[in-house]
């Protein structure tokens, strides 16, 4: 049995190397799709490929992140390498899985159970770190530490998707969808990930640059107009006495949230139980696959060299 993962990146150089190495104490294979990176995010991921060759570096494209058209086309490669029973995840570069995919079929499913959302530990970066780093306590040169030691407050999310699902070789993914059609049944319980998207003032501000940069490229597509105001990053900071904020000590569990609003109604879940068990090979075949000539949509050229600009490239 197989856990193969499927991870797009961009500009990730700051967390990447951690990311991989997290990933690699416990997945088979990692498919990684560079989206255009102007950082050495894809150099570190070669690198890594080089001495591991679980790690495989798909290619380096400016291309739109999609769930669709770019996670798909992911899948149509990585599903080469799968069989019937394996498992496949997608994952992030800011998430590191708190309790390891394999451990978590294992030890948390029941046998029917064969799709699983996730349950984010949204870490933070607080105002106090913030002051810090502007007073030079803390600096570039910390990046070197693991995330978990310098970001350790956080809050559990509400907000669920799906994550881990197991293969089957019937399973349909085209280009129209967020996830393969009939995916599996629901697991109750929910994957428990650390979430890092805010890990320091240099990097939450290109972060929002970025997205600055992405926004007004699909607002000018769809004739709209206006600004992104995520640029101002520092609405992302959160404040010390935030309600609800909490403190995690690295190699000590946290605490299980059990939440159900990732689940159908009694009723219908039923119905899902019985469908999952012996029906999904019949609608797979009437479901599209992911067509030959379909790949990730391309960034047009001058939004590219926006990008390089904005991010100092």
């Amino acid at each position: 049995m197989k856990f193969i993962c499927l991870l797009p990146v961009r500009d990730e150089a700051d967390i990447i190397g951690q990311c991989l190495d997290h990933l690699l104490t416990w997945s088979d294979e990692i498919f990684v799709f560079d989206t255009g990176s102007v950082d050495d995010t894809w150099e570190i991921v070669q690198d890594h490929a080089t001495r591991d060759r679980r790690v495989v570096p798909l290619k380096k494209e400016s291309v739109y992140f999609s769930e669709t058209r770019l996670r798909g086309w992911m899948f149509d490669q990585a599903r080469k390498q799968l069989k019937t029973g394996d498992w496949f995840l997608r994952v992030d570069a800011d998430e590191f899985h708190h309790v390891p995919p394999p451990e978590f079929v294992e030890s948390r499913l029941i046998p029917h159970e064969t799709i699983v959302y996730h349950q984010y530990y949204d870490f933070v970066l607080r105002e106090s770190e913030l002051r810090l780093w502007e007073n030079g306590g803390e600096s570039l040169a910390d990046r070197s530490r693991a995330i978990a030691e310098r970001r350790r407050w956080y809050l559990p999310s509400v907000y669920a998707e799906p994550r881990l699902c197991r293969y089957r070789e019937s399973m349909q993914w085209p280009p129209t969808v967020s996830f393969p059609y009939n995916a599996g049944y629901v697991a109750a319980e929910r994957l428990p990930i650390r979430h890092y998207p805010h890990r320091d003032p240099v990097q939450l501000e290109r972060r929002c640059r970025l997205r600055s940069v992405m926004f007004k490229d699909k607002a000018r597509e769809e004739g709209s107009f206006g600004h992104w105001a995520d640029q101002e990053w520092r609405k992302f900071i959160t404040q010390d006495d935030e309600p609800g904020l909490l403190h995690w000590v690295p190699g000590e569990p946290l605490p299980a949230v059990h939440q159900t609003n990732h689940l159908a109604t009694g009723p219908k879940r039923a119905v899902q139980r019985v469908v999952h068990a012996g029906l999904l090979p019949f609608l797979d075949r009437l479901r599209p696959g992911w067509p030959d000539d379909a790949v990730p949509q391309p960034i047009a050229p001058d939004v590219v060299q926006m990008l390089r600009e904005e991010l100092g490239s």
